[in-house]
């Protein structure tokens, strides 16, 4: 009875909408309603309203306070990327993971075994690297993998899913405090060179990198509790999970707000303040009145033509 019932009414309504068979009305739903009945007899019209209400049913729940569908109980068309969506992504996020993950360990094992290399600014900068390689590697392989996977299928289980937000949450906070900070070295050094001796200094720049990384992580640590793996149906196979948030959207607005706040606006706002001053100070070329800039622990001096060139290349590139 449904399969006869489903192939009429699908034959008569692609008749009905492409004009074959017309009905008076202004109610386009009653006009096919009307059509069918007359066509196909009573019992398959009804057949198809049930349906219809049965699939609303399905999607909305029953507000009447019987039980209620969620979207995650609904079995969804299973999607996939395309062969060539699926290589050229590959190739370009795989360069860049590679690029990325290489380039910044090469930086931090070069200062790490360069002891001339030992400098404030190196340390913000592999402290820079080291956030750049966690966000990577927490981010493009997953990337990468759901090229070939289910929709928004998700592997790694819920440690996985909580672990995996928490280090993207981690390396992008650290790059942004660390590049403020370095942002602040550069001024000192320039802008206050005699003060730079005594400030500017290896071990001072350690216990700011180590300040820093301490504040990103018990920042992001709430990421460990906030996430969970949730089921997802997808028509013609089991059941998969995905990587989804505990709650509602609404009760992550005072952790975004945070974020952008401390992570963006006022970082933002001091580079611009502080870079502001660099570039009055190089482009009248103050720092030539002052023989050195900065120093390292283990060393006395260094060459102000050098490192005014070095300073002007690091303004210009950052």
């Amino acid at each position: 009875m449904d399969a006869v019932c489903s192939q009429a009414v699908n034959d008569t309504l692609n008749a009905i909408r492409s004009g074959v068979l017309m009905a008076n009305g202004t109610d386009d739903m009653a006009d096919e309603y009307s059509i069918l009945e007359n066509v196909l007899g009573a019992n398959c019209t009804d057949w198809w309203l049930s349906s219809i209400n049965r699939t609303s049913m399905d999607f909305l729940g029953d507000d009447t306070g019987g039980t209620n569908s969620s979207f995650s109980d609904k079995e969804e068309n299973p999607s996939y990327f395309s062969r060539d969506y699926r290589l050229v992504g590959t190739l370009f996020q795989g360069l860049i993971l590679l690029v990325g993950v290489l380039g910044n360990l090469l930086v931090v094992m070069v200062v790490y075994r360069t002891r001339s290399m030992h400098s404030p600014t190196n340390c913000y900068l592999v402290s820079l690297a080291a956030a750049d390689c966690v966000v990577l590697i927490a981010s493009v392989p997953n990337e990468i993998l759901s090229y070939y996977v289910i929709g928004s299928q998700w592997i790694w289980g819920p440690i996985g899913c909580a672990v995996f937000v928490f280090l993207q949450n981690l390396g992008i906070n650290a790059s942004s405090l660390s590049l403020t900070a370095f942002t602040v070295e550069r001024y000192i050094a320039i802008c206050h060179p005699m003060k730079a001796q005594s400030v500017c200094t290896v071990k001072r720049a350690k216990k700011i990198v180590g300040g820093v990384w301490a504040f990103a992580f018990c920042y992001s640590s709430p990421w460990l509790g906030l996430t969970i793996t949730e089921p997802i149906h997808y028509k013609g196979f089991q059941t998969v999970e995905r990587c989804a948030m505990k709650l509602s959207r609404e009760e992550y607005l005072g952790y975004f707000f945070a974020d952008i706040v401390v992570f963006y606006l006022v970082p933002l706002l001091i580079s611009c303040v502080l870079y502001g001053l660099i570039a009055r100070v190089l482009f009248n070329g103050h720092f030539n009145k002052y023989p050195e800039v900065c120093r390292h622990d283990n060393q006395s001096s260094v060459d102000p033509t050098k490192s005014s060139r070095v300073q002007g290349g690091v303004f210009i590139l950052f």
